[in-house]
């Protein structure tokens, strides 16, 4: 067996026995990435079969990697189908993509992490107030702005900042209750007149919320960042990525590889059964919580919600017709645009919106359910 074959090959059928037995010599061997590459196709020709999918597990955990404490799950090399014939247009004609191998962090980055990378201090008392706002945000500007290139500046970055009454503050609140969403119980001083002409403050009106533990530390570090702008996203990356190692957002390829976890034509990460709340993040409209990522059942790469959560940004410009002139080899993405593509849907999302096909837009991320997850690789082979 030839290993440009298991490179290239795309189709559904095949000899999964023959493969598994190529990607053990592979091992044996010591070239790793070409047996990871072996093991992913005969994952993908038959995913049910528990000793394919134990070694293949057990090599993809051996390659991947831990640094500046987030988790890089191993993406091998190879082609993969993308898109969805049954979706909507801009989901079609399906097409083979060729990529190298990557890395993408195993959940979306927490807002502790976000403020660790770009040395940014966060609120205190769990959410924003008029005085941090007023020294840190323009301190987060202009971190930015110190990393990123003057052409991908959005013309109203200097407008985001995190308000008191953001929506980012209720997700990370440490009771998951449904007075929790109410943002007055975050600004218990917050003041409201009555019809009689008296006022009363949000905490007379709605109460507090009750902690089990004042000195419980909030979910900073376990729950996704949301509303943060793409170029927030894009900087995050810059400001740790050295010459040897590349950290950015993935492209929109990359990112659909990643959420398909191995298998092949299925319509979510775990196959093509509807979604469940075991299994997703998703359809929860009555309530304004995230759930935490590491909660859920990660795919077949070790990736957690890729599907629902937080909308993720991706590098690419979107152009509804780029599928029918993609290159196939480590395609980059059309060359410019109004919008950036979102992808994996979201907790306030039903079940159509988080397949791993599935693509949106934005210009601006002012949204309590768009995050982002950071590309690992060792060549820079995208121009942001």
């Amino acid at each position: 067996m030839e290993l440009e074959h298991i490179l290239s090959a795309t189709d559904p059928e095949g000899d999964a026995e023959e493969v598994f037995g190529f990607a053990q010599q592979l091992e044996k061997r010591g070239d790793l990435d070409a047996a990871a590459s072996a093991y992913d196709r005969a994952y993908g020709l038959a995913p049910d079969r528990d000793d394919i999918r134990s070694a293949r597990a057990n090599l993809l955990d051996r390659l991947s990697v831990i640094e500046h404490g987030i988790g890089f799950r191993y993406i091998p090399a190879g082609t993969f189908l993308m898109g969805s014939e049954s979706g909507d247009p801009d989901e079609q004609p399906v097409h083979p993509v060729r990529l190298d191998a990557y890395w993408l962090s195993e959940t979306p980055i927490s807002w502790a992490k976000f403020c660790e990378l770009m040395d940014f201090q966060p609120p205190p008392d769990g959410r924003p107030n008029d005085g941090w706002e007023s020294q840190q945000s323009p301190q987060w500007i202009d971190q930015i702005l110190q990393v990123l290139p003057v052409d991908y500046r959005h013309p109203d970055l200097w407008k985001w900042a995190l308000n008191a009454d953001s929506r980012i503050c209720l997700q990370y609140c440490e009771n998951e209750t449904l007075r929790a969403r109410d943002w007055h119980a975050h600004i218990p001083t917050m003041e409201w007149q009555k019809s009689d002409g008296t006022t009363q403050t949000s905490a007379d009106m709605f109460g507090l919320p009750p902690r089990i533990d004042q000195n419980a530390p909030l979910a900073y570090g376990e729950k996704p960042i949301v509303s943060v702008p793409y170029e927030g996203a894009l900087a995050a990356g810059l400001r740790i990525s050295t010459k040897s190692t590349e950290y950015r957002l993935p492209t929109e390829a990359e990112w659909e590889k990643g959420a398909r976890g191995g298998l092949i034509n299925q319509a979510y990460p775990w196959g093509n059964e509807k979604p469940t709340h075991d299994r997703c993040d998703f359809a929860r409209f009555d309530e304004f919580s995230l759930l935490k990522p590491k909660s859920l059942t990660p795919n077949g790469y070790g990736l957690y919600a890729m599907s629902g959560s937080v909308w993720e940004w991706t590098s690419d410009w979107y152009d509804a017709k780029y599928y029918a002139s993609s290159p196939v080899q480590n395609p980059p993405g059309p060359k410019g645009g109004e919008e950036r593509v979102l992808r994996g849907g979201s907790w306030t999302d039903d079940a159509e919106a988080v397949t791993v096909s599935y693509r949106m837009s934005g210009q601006y991320g002012g949204a309590a359910n768009i995050g982002f997850r950071l590309y690992r690789g060792l060549t820079n082979t995208i121009e942001i």
